[in-house]
């Protein structure tokens, strides 16, 4: 079975924040996810926006590759890290983006345009516009044998995306506002 497009945007709440377990492996597995069942997906881009902290809205997957869309509050960010078994790809839809090495050097992207962050690449971002900031994301896992979840801090440390070290606050949704 492939995921058909979710509704219902995604995000933490203090029982989930540094838990350990990411909010992409918690909706998988809550979804039935079976990469056995190999089918086509469609999608439409939709995703309910946030008035704090940061959430996602899974739009479609396999046991190698993810789509969702990723949705940041005003001023919302994350600390310096890494997906060590993961190439990604980030494309602004709304607001912008300012992307930063651990050396120091910014890139700020704006609506349209792109990132690719290859396995073992460390950044961070922070939303940087007055209106929420939505990401694609689209992420491949490089040696199935691996956990495709594993990211790492700037030290090399382990670092859950859903942990209180990077920046990980509670989400609340706007219950009128969407990105469609």
């Amino acid at each position: 079975m492939s995921i058909q497009a979710q509704s219902e945007t995604i995000g933490d709440d203090s029982s989930t924040i540094g838990s350990g377990v990411g909010t992409m492996e918690r909706e998988l597995s809550a979804m039935g996810f079976d990469p056995s069942c190999p089918t086509p997906t469609t999608f439409q881009l939709r995703a309910a926006l946030p008035k704090q902290g940061r959430g996602q809205a899974i739009m479609a997957a396999t046991d190698r590759m993810w789509v969702n869309l990723k949705v940041y509050a005003s001023g919302g960010e994350n600390e310096l890290h890494a997906h060590m078994n993961e190439d990604h790809v980030f494309i602004i839809l709304q607001g912008a983006a300012i992307f930063r090495a651990p050396d120091g050097g910014t890139t700020r992207l704006t609506r349209n345009h792109g990132l690719m962050l290859p396995r073992g690449t460390t950044y961070s971002f922070t939303a940087d516009e007055a209106e929420p900031l939505v990401l694609l994301r689209v992420g491949a896992v490089v040696d199935p044998e691996k956990s495709a979840w594993s990211r790492t801090d700037a030290s090399g440390k382990p670092l859950a995306g859903n942990a209180v070290e990077n920046k990980a606050v509670p989400t609340v949704f706007y219950t009128d506002r969407f990105y469609e």
